[in-house]
């Protein structure tokens, strides 16, 4: 799933005709299928009802959609890119950020917003539901490798999920820009996921190429700053 994730943030791109265009900068992927051996089943996937029994509605927009795209019918408001060529399982990457039209959009709600706003305009629909079938209904969206695929490593983390289960400790929150301040992460954290990619460099070395402008105390500690060290 790692693998996939990272394909979609090199290698692939959304877009419907000529005004929609979506690049993934940050992905979550979720998948669900109780026909593998032993079976998968992450409860946090949306078509998973809240007594971990399938949502038939949710399970036939999120399965057997390649290449589309799912708006979401609960929670908070999300969309993600369903990945599954079979009515067996249902496999989904949340687009959490991404290059919407060129503009650069930082996080899931935000992403939502911006593409229902961009349908709206473009196909003369006002009601978010009307937008929402637009959207799940219509398949707009297709998917497709892009020209120019990019460059770098994708770093993975653990995703912040609402349901405590056997998955939570699964790395498959995965993005590349990890010095982004628009980034949801704390320069701590920014500098541990970094070291742990990259253990070979010198910690030091990497927040003076970063313009940090002190070192935390934090940093020191776990890296072995001295503390008449400066920048």
């Amino acid at each position: 799933m790692q693998q996939i994730n990272e394909a979609l943030l090199k290698e692939y791109e959304l877009h419907h005709g000529s005004y929609l265009s979506i690049q993934p900068l940050q992905v979550e992927i979720y998948y669900v299928n109780f026909q593998a051996k032993p079976p998968f089943v992450d409860t946090n996937m949306q078509c998973m009802s809240v007594n971990s029994q399938i949502d038939s509605e949710i399970w036939r927009l999120q399965s057997n959609h390649f290449g589309k795209l799912y708006f979401h019918l609960r929670g908070h408001g999300g969309i993600d890119v369903c990945l599954s060529d079979s009515g067996q399982y249902a496999l989904c990457s949340t687009i959490k950020s991404a290059r919407i039209n060129g503009e650069d959009v930082w996080g899931q709600s935000k992403v939502c917003e911006r593409v229902m706003q961009i349908i709206c305009e473009h196909e003369n629909v006002s009601k978010k539901e009307e937008i929402a079938y637009q959207i799940n209904s219509l398949g707009l969206q297709t998917i497709s490798r892009r020209e120019k695929p990019e460059k770098g490593y994708v770093y993975h983390i653990k995703r912040r999920l609402r349901r405590l289960d056997k998955n939570n400790s699964l790395p498959l929150l995965s993005f590349m820009d990890i010095w982004n301040k628009k980034l949801a992460l704390t320069n701590m954290q920014r500098i541990n996921i970094y070291m742990a990619a990259h253990p070979t460099e010198n910690a030091l070395d990497v927040i003076r190429e970063q313009g940090f402008h002190s070192i935390p105390t934090e940093v020191r500690i776990k890296y072995g700053i001295s503390r008449k060290t400066h920048l």
